[in-house]
């Protein structure tokens, strides 16, 4: 069974919807800024991936906002950009119609902003336990699309998009549905968050003066993550009834692994990640020699990028050197979550248009990552196969193959 993505949508630090995202990745655009959403002063890190004026007033009325977090509304503007591209799915009945979200945080605007009212005395909204859990976008969808098949949420921290996109794979090859709406999203660019990430000294905290500049995924020097928000989400269908209803089909999802490396609770696993990619390979019917691109995980951490450089040369050896690898969080940064969602989105279009995003930043390589991350500037490239990288704390390790649609 051959199953297809006919229908993209992103919310993105430096784009939304596909076409703007797309040409600002391929122009090797920052959207690394100051923290506009709150006082970041008293912040080590003081820089994020925001998206510039969103505004849900826009698309969704004073009630949906109310009740919902601020995932929740980057997730519907994600779906319905996503059902627009593909035309709608009017042709399948509601409940075979499903719906699987990644969020490695859910709604944590509302647990941080509730949490400080608490503390002040004040009521709280009677929406706060909604808006807070994880499933919370997932359901919104449902509820906004007419969407009654199987409503899934995966959390498992940043690789949480991938799983939610594998979980959906497995729906249609299962016969659970016959379409699914399948991604991730994520926006804890929130004061006790980014505290938490720069007490694991996670985030990059030499680059305030400097946004653009910050997350430079294996490079020389780079001392940590950009935090960032966003959505991205795909549409699943069965190629036959794709080609029934016409629709235009960017790629098919050829395989699916995931492999908890079972070793640290943060720490990255060479031996997880590249069970992960074997186990996606494999999935998918193929063999290492058949991948032509890879998009990285590559948060831009000094111990993560060159984990995952040692596992691609670990799997498929001397012809790591050939395959072009790109790292999308070198614009973006990391929307944890929603990481592997948007990766999959830039993998896509890859393979789509033959044109390969820029790692940008990387004017001087660390020694130990001395692949081919396609330095600053795009490529163009006739493309087979890609994989897409999302490897998550408690050991979530977890890859995702796209293929062209002959």
């Amino acid at each position: 069974m051959r199953i297809v993505i006919t229908g993209m949508g992103i919310v993105s630090p430096i784009g939304t919807g596909t076409d703007q995202f797309w040409a600002a990745a391929v122009n090797g655009v920052s959207g690394i800024r100051k923290i506009e959403s709150f006082d970041a002063s008293g912040q080590r890190s003081q820089i994020a991936g925001e998206i510039a004026g969103f505004n849900p007033a826009t698309f969704l009325s004073t009630k949906y906002i109310e009740q919902t977090d601020r995932f929740t509304q980057l997730a519907l503007l994600a779906t319905s950009l996503a059902l627009e591209d593909t035309g709608g799915l009017d042709t399948y009945a509601p409940r075979r119609l499903a719906v699987s979200m990644g969020s490695g945080m859910g709604g944590f605007a509302t647990f941080e902003s509730t949490a400080a009212r608490k503390l002040q005395n004040r009521s709280l909204p009677p929406f706060t336990v909604p808006r807070t859990m994880a499933n919370s976008a997932a359901a919104w969808i449902a509820s906004r699309h007419r969407l009654q098949g199987a409503n899934l949420t995966c959390s498992t921290a940043c690789s949480s998009g991938a799983n939610a996109i594998g979980m959906g794979l497995d729906l249609l090859r299962t016969g659970r549905a016959d379409a699914v709406i399948a991604g991730g999203a994520e926006a804890c660019v929130l004061p006790l968050t980014m505290a938490g990430f720069e007490a694991l000294h996670a985030l990059t905290t030499n680059s305030n003066a400097d946004p653009a500049r910050a997350s430079r995924p294996f490079a020389k020097g780079r001392d940590g993550f950009v935090m960032a928000e966003g959505a991205g989400i795909l549409i699943l269908e069965k190629e036959e009834e794709a080609q029934r209803r016409g629709a235009k089909m960017y790629a098919r999802l050829a395989g699916y692994g995931c492999a908890c490396d079972a070793a640290h609770i943060v720490a990255p696993d060479m031996d997880g990640q590249v069970a992960a990619m074997q186990a996606a390979i494999q999935d998918a019917g193929m063999e290492p020699d058949s991948i032509d691109y890879i998009n990285a995980h590559a948060t831009s951490t000094p111990v993560g990028d060159i984990v995952e450089t040692q596992a691609i040369k670990h799997l498929f050896g001397e012809r790591a050197r050939e395959i072009a690898i790109s790292a999308t969080k070198s614009m973006i940064g990391h929307t944890i979550g929603a990481s592997a969602a948007i990766g999959s989105i830039a993998t896509i279009m890859s393979l789509h248009t033959g044109t390969i995003h820029p790692t940008i930043n990387l004017d001087a390589a660390d020694p130990e990552c001395d692949l081919d991350y396609t330095p600053n500037h795009a490529l163009q490239k006739k493309l087979r196969a890609g994989l897409c990288n999302a490897f998550g704390f408690g050991g979530n390790n977890t890859s995702i193959i796209f293929t062209t649609v002959e």
